[in-house]
């Protein structure tokens, strides 16, 4: 009897393969198994049964030791021989007075189990009984892992067009936005240095100008920082802290040097992520703390890590003027 057809939605049956030339014990043995609601697939040879193994797989097999041509222990071995069949499960049948004979033998080819004649009902089906279910689960397994790959792929696919998109979107602000504010600025400089030829009105108007170039220009560089973040892989590995960040706040340092900010780095603070990102993020906590603590006389920056809930989280704390907490969330 060949597989049963896997109808939509629904598993195929469990194949079972009984082997023994004996009809009549093909006959018990069918009417043992009738109420497993598997398929099952009668061999009277060992022949015969690795006919069937190379059309179907099955989710047991239940194999006579004693057949004349080729013994059960005969066809059990070529069976593990052949990479698809290699690992279904083989229950032999043989008799009670052969068991201390055969049972050696048998599970060196590989048997999960024996039964022995005369077979007892109850005890057949609960043993087939197992391997059905695990069949069952393992075919199930494979379906939702089938499943899963589908929507993997359906995620890769939706995300490798968002990347093109935003490569695309990139490029356009690099160059397409990017190449006119800058000859903006350039000639808003050039105004700035001759004054002889623009009234102060007009100079007003100028700096205004440069001011929003410079910020749309900021609002570009956010905009390519954030591709960045998304678009690239992240590589996780040990980042030294104290190092970044002091490297950070001599930048700053750099920028003002007329400020005295008390900067203050925890020795040995190291942490776990991509050395690239960490940056980003420290010179946008760096650079606010900065900033927000511009109108103190005596500015404090501190970065440093404390225990919390059992994890160690790292800080940067200033003594500025700050937000409300209400909205820390946001």
């Amino acid at each position: 009897m060949p597989e049963a057809e896997e109808t939509a939605g629904a598993p195929p049956l469990p194949n079972i393969l009984i082997v023994d030339d004996d009809p009549a014990k093909l006959i018990a043995l069918r009417a043992v198994l009738a109420p497993l609601g598997a398929n099952l697939v009668e061999a009277r040879s060992g022949a015969d049964a690795l006919r069937h193994l190379l059309k179907d797989d099955f989710a047991v097999i239940l194999l006579d030791v004693r057949m004349p041509i080729m013994s059960g222990f005969e066809t059990a071995e070529m069976i593990r021989q052949r990479p698809a069949s290699e690992q279904t499960p083989i229950i032999f049948v043989t008799a009670f007075e052969q068991a201390e004979t055969n049972l050696g033998r048998g599970y060196e080819l590989g048997a999960v189990d024996f039964v022995f004649s005369p077979i007892v009902p109850a005890i057949l089906r609960a043993k087939v009984t197992v391997f059905v279910e695990l069949y069952k689960s393992q075919h199930e397994l494979k379906r939702y892992r089938t499943q899963l790959q589908g929507l993997v792929q359906e995620r890769t696919t939706a995300l490798t067009a968002i990347n093109r998109e935003l490569e695309a979107f990139n490029y356009f602000v690099s160059h397409d936005l990017r190449a006119p504010l800058l000859a903006i600025d350039t000639i808003a400089q050039s105004l700035m240095d001759n004054p002889e030829v623009v009234s102060d009105a007009t100079k007003d108007q100028i700096m205004r100008l440069r001011r929003t170039s410079k910020q749309m220009m900021a609002l570009f560089d956010g905009m390519q920082t954030l591709f960045r973040l998304t678009g690239g892989d992240i590589r996780r590995e040990k980042v030294d802290i104290n190092r970044i960040a002091t490297e950070i706040g001599a930048h700053c340092q750099a920028q003002e040097p007329k400020r005295r900010v008390d900067f203050r780095v925890e020795e040995g603070l190291t942490a776990s992520g991509d050395a690239g990102l960490v940056r980003i993020l420290l010179t946008n906590l760096i650079s606010n703390a900065w900033k927000f603590t511009r109108d103190k006389p005596q500015p404090v920056i501190t970065i440093g890590s404390e225990r919390v809930a059992g994890e160690n989280r790292l800080f940067v704390r200033d003594n500025g003027v700050g937000f409300d907490m209400i909205y820390a969330h946001k």
